[in-house]
């Protein structure tokens, strides 16, 4: 009995203790490397409305959630400066305003604590910019009211409501174009991700953030838009698209996903796919086996006056398909067209040939290396190239690459 008395009161001693000093952490503030924090705690963690302090000046008063700020918020900056907005995984993102040292105010959005997206500025009362924004760059110069229009839609006010949502992934897929399982090059895939509410209450202002992880860059993902609301027991299916430019590199990806609610009714998804992908060279066109057929004497020479027919092929050494591919066959003084000059090749695989034929006659007065040349067009502009026939006048031309 007595040993029972003994442990219950360390047991209720170590509560107390723990207790009274997470108060005084509240009241008096914590100090971590010369840091300031007063506000609540929940497991350990800054989490709820508090007040914390840099050494170098900086102070923000909002909320937290698990350690970060999280939600509506003010940060003052050392130098005067000041947002005033949403904070999401500890950054400014979503409807805030800015002011700055000079007097300007931007109001609008804000992605990973950068202006992105719609918004505007004021001076001295009076709108001097409103448009969009990219990467904190003003791109685009748009009207005020429709700037308004669409910061009033996309960030509604919601409302609180006493029965919490509950968000879960019910499941996520990885669609590879041409059913592959491996995304290569210039190819896309989507990634699909089925989120359900399984609370009493309805989730509000709902957005999905991707983590890349082992991740090198090269990928294009477009923006997941917020969705406004979930009711209790609906389903909804969000799709991610993701196209690998030329910038990527052979890797195993791994993708999590970060998902947000407005009332703070957050979940993580680490690790929620795997996606593989595979760089490939550039396609490379070249020209293959150039023969000419001379009408006349049949002797492979391409004299003055003769008609020739001549035969090549193009070829792609890449390992990219080329896309949408078309040839023009360019002549210069003195050389006449005789046939089709124009063709439309489409699609060349790694090592394909495909083959193209014109037929032409040149003067006397044409110099000796005949100025005959191919366009070559891809679909991708930078691909394109001319490139010289070298045909020779009088002389035998096959030739071999």
């Amino acid at each position: 009995m007595i040993k029972f008395l003994i442990k219950s009161s360390v047991i209720f001693f170590f509560f107390i203790n723990a207790y009274y000093s997470q108060q005084l952490s509240k009241k008096m503030g914590s100090h971590v490397n010369g840091e300031k924090y007063r506000g609540s705690y929940k497991n350990g963690l800054k989490d709820g409305f508090g007040e914390w302090t840099h050494p170098d000046g900086d102070n923000y008063r909002g909320k937290f959630k698990a350690g970060i700020k999280r939600g509506s918020g003010v940060y003052t900056f050392e130098n005067g400066e000041k947002y005033k907005g949403y904070f999401k995984r500890d950054k400014k993102h979503g409807l805030g305003s800015y002011t700055y040292n000079n007097g300007e105010i931007f109001k609008g959005e804000f992605k990973n604590n950068i202006r992105d997206g719609k918004g505007y500025i004021i001076f001295r009362g009076d709108t001097t910019k409103s448009g969009t924004w990219l990467a904190d760059k003003f791109i685009k110069k748009e009207r005020l009211k429709n700037v308004k229009r669409h910061l009033r839609s996309t960030y509604p006010k919601y409302k609180k409501i006493k029965s919490p949502p509950e968000l879960a992934i019910i499941s996520s897929q990885l669609k590879i174009e041409n059913s592959q399982d491996t995304l290569e090059t210039n190819k896309n895939a989507e990634l699909i991700i089925e989120l359900a509410n399984n609370g009493d209450g309805n989730a509000q202002g709902i957005e999905i953030f991707l983590e890349l992880s082992n991740y090198s860059g090269g990928l294009e993902i477009n923006e997941l838009k917020i969705i406004h609301k979930l009711i209790p027991g609906d389903r909804k299916k969000i799709i991610a698209k993701i196209f690998a430019t030329e910038m990527m590199i052979s890797e195993k990806i791994s993708i999590s996903a970060y998902i947000t609610e407005h009332f703070g009714h957050d979940i993580n998804a680490p690790q929620l796919i795997t996606l593989n992908t595979k760089s490939l060279t550039s396609p490379e066109l070249v020209l293959s086996d150039i023969n000419i057929n001379d009408q006349n004497n049949k002797n492979g020479l391409i004299e003055p006056a003769e008609v020739i027919k001549a035969t090549m092929y193009v070829k792609n050494n890449g390992q990219q398909i080329a896309q949408d591919v078309s040839i023009e066959v360019l002549y210069g003084d003195f050389v006449f067209n005789t046939g089709k000059s124009s063709f439309n090749l489409g699609s060349i695989k790694k090592d394909q040939k495909k083959k193209v034929q014109f037929s032409f006659f040149a003067m006397s007065e044409a110099e000796k290396e005949l100025p005959i040349s191919f366009e070559i067009k891809e679909s991708r502009s930078k691909f394109d190239q001319i490139i010289p026939s070298g045909l020779d006048l009088y002389r035998n031309n096959k030739i071999q690459n």
